[in-house]
């Protein structure tokens, strides 16, 4: 088993702590002649996968008023941060935005994140590109509503070691919902690149449901409280020229802490992922243990 442990620093006003993983500067799949993973191929696996898991939690709430994802940066090892550390408001088109039904959701609304920046503790996060924010009901007063990320790009640079990790996210995910729980369709495409250079995408269909630890205390127009998400569904792993399977669930649900302050904001759970390369196929396991920190495991391991 290899243990994905953080180093910590901490910042005194704002009490921010950051933690860099080894897995951050693992490289993805690469040998088309062994479809069986190495353990570093399984954490450049599990790294992808811990990072569009931890993006859910932005995407299952809407703040109406600014368009702002409540998760900005939810890379393994990058600091929890809150919209309002964000150094811009981000362009909302039209101005001002049509609203049916008056519920918290706009008919139709394109956000748009440029020049949108967060420093602090030796890191600098730039969001860029846009979301597009649909209610799919606009004579309804509900909480369901659909976003499209064009290119919605989540870049953290190190200062400290000079690396730098980015998302670009293309695709749609569609929210229905209540106080107490949510459910999250995820139809979206994952580019990814690690701190080492390599790169890699995870296109995936997800059916992801979210339960609030303490009945009807999920509202529209603030971040998710802590609750527990199950995960299921498929993906294709693409890296260079190999594109591999991907069939994943929560074996164990991923209990999100609001109290986290490092992603991933998961402090207990476990997703497995079967990765299936014409007939041979590897399990990778990722546990989560504490507040940011996971472990990674393969099977078979030889």
């Amino acid at each position: 088993m290899r243990r994905v442990t953080p180093s910590a620093a901490r910042i005194v006003a704002g009490t921010i702590v950051v933690a860099v993983f080894a897995a951050c500067s693992t490289s993805p799949l690469s040998s088309p002649q062994n479809p069986v993973l190495t353990q570093p191929q399984a954490s450049a696996v599990a790294e992808v996968i811990a990072t569009d898991a931890a993006s859910l939690v932005g995407a299952a709430t809407l703040d109406a008023a600014t368009g702002m994802p409540f998760a900005l940066a939810p890379m393994p090892g990058a600091p929890a941060m809150a919209p309002s550390s964000v150094s811009c408001t981000p362009t909302r088109t039209p101005s001002p935005v049509t609203n049916s039904d008056g519920d918290p959701v706009p008919d139709s609304v394109r956000v748009d994140f440029t020049g949108c920046t967060f420093t602090g503790d030796g890191h600098t996060v730039t969001l860029s590109g846009s979301i597009d924010i649909v209610d799919p009901t606009p004579a309804k007063t509900d909480r369901a509503f659909r976003t499209r990320a064009n290119a919605f790009t989540r870049t953290v640079t190190n200062s400290a070691t000079g690396t730098t990790r980015s998302v670009v996210e293309n695709g749609v995910r569609s929210v229905v919902g209540t106080a107490d729980q949510i459910q999250l369709l995820d139809t979206t495409q994952t580019d990814y690149t690690y701190g080492s250079g390599a790169a890699a995408s995870h296109a995936r269909k997800w059916l992801a449901t979210f339960v609030a630890d303490q009945a009807g205390s999920i509202q529209m127009g603030s971040g998710l409280p802590s609750g527990n998400w199950t995960i299921s569904g498929s993906s294709t792993y693409t890296s260079g020229t190999n594109s591999y399977s991907l069939s994943v669930t929560t074996s164990d649900p991923l209990h999100y802490n609001t109290s986290c302050s490092v992603e991933p904001r998961f402090d207990s759970g476990t997703l497995t992922a079967v990765v299936t390369k014409g007939t041979v196929s590897t399990t990778v396991t990722i546990t989560f243990t504490a507040c940011g920190q996971y472990s990674v495991t393969r099977s078979p391991s030889a």
